[in-house]
């Protein structure tokens, strides 16, 4: 073992005054991201088994002279209050294996139905469709074996019981996925810098030491790799372990027209390989871009020189992404459609640092009070580490904003209430996100700001103010760049829409409320805990 990799270990038992808080929110966020990271996987995997199962009954694409089937298929029956897909299927080929979930194919005048249909049934069914068959234990279904089917009913033909043709319902949730992977895929994003950045912001002197001791670039990075890596594979071992513990909860959610089954998604083995790999990668690669100044300029950190400024040329990346949403919202275009949303959320958090800076030059301007002159000056000096901790919190007003646009209601759609559904699953992962990012950004900007405030109290100012002043300097991100960015969400949304709002009633207007005041209470809260830290850590 090199002596760097030992080090390296050895910082990670012993991670000296500070170090332990840092950690310990570091590997909580990585856990977190983990979590995340595998029930987006896993959640995708399992529509697809879903569709697998019922795949057949979507397929239309045989040659009626070699057909196994054909089949009618009506979603307008109600049983006990519940949609039920009703199924005239006429076998062609009575030798070919049965359909999914059957013990035989049905002949005219058989009929199977689902478990939850059998409770309803009046009479002994032909038999009960099995799991295989069905994709969830909760759907409604019903197969009738017919002798025919008239042409004018537009029967379909199946060239097999087992078609990789996608359900509908199931293709739609994909999409839908697609695009919450990619609105929530910032956040998360940012999540994993602010778990890395936490324990990196620590180590920053430390290494700057050992550079300026005659440590190479190469050694202080390896250090930094193997220091972070350690805590990015333990995080994502417990989230991983945290996913199962909770996949039956998880199981529980009516998305598709039921629970899921559990199998459906139980982390494969290579799913488990990619989180244990992806996830320490992603740590050890921002870990690494928040120390590109110490293996640089290993002095400009002992000086504390603040990093360059940020430009207000990254701003013209606004119009990207509603360009692209207002050109394909109307045309279907799935992909052109998915990047333009991702444009709209990586212009948000490239501009956040700069639009910090306009706000903290604002305050430090006006400012008539010590707490906010040291807000602003805190805001203007280090843009990028004061947006760092909110930046998941910003974020989510954009998810916020985007979603408040698409909320329907309508108890009898199916689609409408798949898409309730999953903009209830969208927040709760975002809001998930944005507590372990701003839990560890309290963390980690009351470790950054400890050189500062010991500097402060040393010349007098009291702690009450310095304390203030820092709670000042998370709140006013929040408020000054997190309020625009909810509107600029809302207008992507209304772009993609065509300038429709979806949304009936006063639902979108209590969900962009409820943001306001969740941002607050997670500011407030991380305010509150970061609190003790600094007042430890800034202490002579």
């Amino acid at each position: 073992m090199s002596p760097m990799t030992d080090l390296g270990l050895r910082f990670v038992r012993r991670p000296g005054p500070g170090g332990r808080a840092a950690n310990l929110a570091a590997f909580g966020a990585t856990a977190v991201v983990a979590l995340l990271v595998t029930f987006l996987i896993a959640g995708s995997l399992g529509l697809s088994h879903r569709s697998d199962r019922i795949g057949w009954r979507s397929a239309d694409k045989a040659d009626p002279a070699t057909a196994v089937g054909m089949l009618d298929v009506n979603d307008h029956e109600s049983i006990a209050g519940h949609r039920t897909t009703v199924i005239d299927l006429v076998v062609l080929k009575p030798n070919e294996p049965a359909p999914p979930g059957l013990d035989h194919a049905p002949k005219p005048g058989e009929v199977y139905v689902s478990p939850e249909v059998a409770k309803h049934w009046g009479e002994k069914p032909t038999g009960i469709i099995s799991s295989k068959g069905l994709s969830s234990p909760e759907e409604y279904v019903i197969i009738r074996g017919v002798r025919t089917i008239p042409a004018d009913e537009h029967p379909q033909y199946l060239s097999s019981w087992n078609d990789n043709a996608w359900d509908s319902r199931m293709l739609g949730l994909l999409i839908a996925v697609a695009f919450g992977i990619m609105l929530v895929l910032f956040p998360i994003l940012s999540l994993v810098g602010q778990a890395a950045g936490v324990a990196a912001k620590r180590r920053e002197h430390r290494l700057a030491a050992l550079r300026l001791a005659g440590a190479t670039r190469g050694q202080v990075l390896w250090l930094s790799t193997v220091e972070q890596a350690v805590l990015g594979f333990a995080g994502a071992v417990v989230g991983l372990i945290g996913y199962t513990a909770l996949s039956p909860l998880i199981a529980q959610i009516p998305l598709g027209g039921g629970r899921w089954y559990l199998g459906d998604i139980t982390v494969q083995w290579w799913t488990v390989l990619v989180v244990l790999v992806a996830v320490p990668i992603l740590s050890v690669t921002s870990a690494l871009i928040g120390l590109g100044r110490v293996s640089i300029t290993p002095l400009g950190v002992v000086r504390g020189q603040t990093r360059k400024g940020v430009t207000a040329l990254r701003a013209g990346l606004l119009v990207v992404g509603p360009a692209i949403l207002g050109y394909y919202g109307l045309r279907g275009a799935f992909l052109p459609l998915l990047f333009g949303v991702g444009f709209a959320a990586l212009a948000v958090r490239v501009i956040g640092p700069w639009a910090v800076q306009l706000v903290g030059k604002a305050m430090a301007n006006s400012a008539n009070r010590p707490v906010t002159l040291l807000a602003g000056r805190r805001l203007v000096d280090d843009p990028k580490g004061a947006f760092r901790p909110v930046a998941a919190l910003v974020l989510s007003g954009f998810v916020t904003g985007f979603v408040s646009v698409f909320m329907p209601s309508g108890n009898d759609n199916t689609s409408f209430q798949d898409m309730r559904i999953g903009v209830a699953l969208l927040l709760s992962l975002v809001f998930l996100t944005v507590a372990a990012s701003t839990a560890a950004g309290a963390v980690g900007t009351a470790l950054d700001q400890a050189a500062p405030a010991r500097a402060l109290r040393r010349s007098g100012v009291p702690l009450q103010v310095i304390e203030r002043a820092a709670r000042l300097a998370a709140v006013v991100p929040v408020l000054g760049v997190g309020l625009p960015v909810v509107g600029f969400g809302a207008f992507c949304g209304l772009a993609l829409s065509g300038g429709k709002v979806i949304t009936q009633g006063s639902s979108g207007l209590f969900l962009l409320l409820g943001q306001v005041v969740v941002g607050l209470v997670l500011v407030a809260v991380a305010g509150a805990a970061g609190a003790p830290v600094l007042r430890r850590a800034s202490a002579n």
